[in-house]
């Protein structure tokens, strides 16, 4: 038996590229965790300003608008340099939650932050195979 990772998982564009911006909160698309146990966020980082402090959050709720939600306590956080973030990756995995929908925001502050895109991976199914969502067009298993 092969195990792949597009069995168990399933990708999910959250951000597109964003311009530079600073003083902003960028809210991702709302996630259904149902029958997922984590989610992951990776952060693709463009250009970033010195002194930029750039947060990645995780806003949870059990309604699917998040009308009921809150942030989770940990964040993933840089604060930059002239060079140090860009180009690099903010990463933050959400085990366990407790709540069925997640959304991930970026907060940009202080100096310009671009952000070159940013992908979700919900993981932990309770049921597998699991199957892309329309984020994705296509997907193969290669062995050799």
């Amino acid at each position: 038996m092969i195990n792949s990772i597009l069995k168990e998982v399933k990708f999910d564009k959250i951000f597109d590229d964003n311009a530079a911006g600073t003083d902003d909160t960028l809210n991702g698309d709302i996630l259904d965790l149902a029958n997922a146990d984590s989610v992951c966020a990776v952060i693709a980082l463009g250009d970033v300003s010195n002194t930029s402090v750039i947060t990645l959050k995780a806003y949870t709720g059990d309604e699917a608008n998040l009308s009921d939600g809150a942030y989770e306590t940990d964040t993933a956080t840089v604060t930059a340099d002239a060079t140090s973030a860009d180009d690099k990756l903010l990463v933050l995995d959400v085990i366990k939650p407790g709540k069925r929908y997640v959304r991930f925001d970026i907060v940009r502050a202080t100096a310009n932050a671009e952000i070159d895109a940013g992908v979700a991976v919900r993981y932990n199914y309770r049921a597998i195979p699991t199957t892309q969502p329309d984020d994705v067009v296509d997907s193969e298993i290669s062995v050799n």
